[in-house]
């Protein structure tokens, strides 16, 4: 899949400065709204929800662009890290607020199950810097939120539930937490084979791998995604689904007018820490140290809107407990 569930949750996108609009450069901040549910596949239980809102500014190609400024700055400042400072990349700042939560199997339970996964809300901030063409993409980032009572989650599922008249949970009481926690991302994308043009049925098979450094969750991530469809935008990694990276942005609305497109990821995700593992007290639960991911979707695009659905499975996250587990992804991008 290409998140976490999967993120491999990742990555992008062309142009080339001139004094010309080209094919591919993107003249617009977007603003993404994603949400995450494991309702809209019929269960509940591990990663349950996650929102995520997002906005990437203008490329600093657009020299234009009231936020060209802040942009050179962060790719001056990181110009030496593979990927950044490439001829012919855009680049742009993508900045996000982010709130996931994860519960128990069985949510009714009083007290909670311990050999289950703990109740945990994570809330967090996060700023990245994409360079991209159109056959590669690559971005660095930095992190910083809260677990706890302080990331809202529990009053966020519970809200969820009454609005689709869902069990209540009833063992928030005993989340994890207070924890502040942040921490480093990385992720490069490249497209490997592409068919087709604009006006025909078109075919990319893409290969990406991140990383991310974090008292929170630190993880190694591979994955392949195959996409199909009529002009299909930039961005060839189409994550955007996926509240846990905003690297399906970049690009998303750079194409001729309207279009579609399915596509179908499949990824590794090796996890050698975990918060939830280092600090679940008395749940006895143990994070598998490599986890599978799968993920199937398909968006609808417009001159300024796009929209998604992925739905996605995920191997055991738990080594005590391996039964597999899905949720669905929805979200949102308009070219402000």
């Amino acid at each position: 899949m290409c998140r976490y569930p999967i993120k491999l949750r990742m990555p992008l996108c062309v142009l080339i400065a001139a004094s010309v609009t080209l094919p591919g450069m993107s003249h617009a901040d977007l603003l993404s709204v994603a949400w995450d549910n494991d309702l809209l596949t019929g269960s509940d239980r591990g990663y349950t929800n996650g929102l995520m809102i997002s906005y990437l500014t203008d490329p600093i190609q657009n020299h234009e662009a009231h936020s060209s400024g802040l942009v050179g700055t962060a790719a001056n400042t990181l110009g030496a890290l593979p990927g950044v400072s490439s001829p012919g990349q855009q680049q742009a700042l993508a900045f996000s607020l982010r709130q996931l939560m994860v519960t128990p199997a069985n949510i009714a339970a009083t007290p909670p199950d311990t050999n289950d996964l703990p109740y945990a809300g994570f809330l967090s901030a996060s700023a990245t810097l994409w360079s991209w063409n159109t056959d590669t993409i690559t971005g660095y980032g930095v992190h910083l939120g809260v677990i706890g009572p302080e990331s809202g989650a529990a009053a966020s599922q519970k809200w969820v539930h009454k609005l689709t008249g869902s069990q209540k949970p009833r063992g928030w009481d005993s989340q994890l937490g207070t924890d502040v926690i942040g921490g480093i991302q990385g992720a490069h994308g490249r497209k490997l084979i592409q068919y087709g043009s604009s006006d025909e049925l078109q075919q990319e098979l893409s290969l990406v791998g991140s990383a991310t450094l974090s008292s929170f969750r630190t993880s190694l991530r591979f994955g392949t995604v195959w996409r199909t469809g009529h002009n299909l935008p930039v961005n060839f990694l189409p994550d955007y689904a996926s509240s846990s990276s905003t690297i399906g942005l970049p690009g998303a609305l750079d194409s001729n007018g309207p279009g579609w497109s399915v596509f179908i990821g499949l990824g590794l995700e090796a996890v050698p820490y975990s918060y939830l593992d280092k600090n679940s007290g008395r749940y006895r639960f143990e994070e598998s140290l490599f986890q599978g991911h799968a993920g199937i979707g398909a968006t609808m695009l417009w001159e300024k809107l796009q929209l998604s659905l992925i739905l996605r499975a995920t191997t055991g996250e738990e080594e005590t407990n391996k039964e597999n587990f899905t949720f669905g992804s929805l979200s949102a991008i308009w070219a402000l």
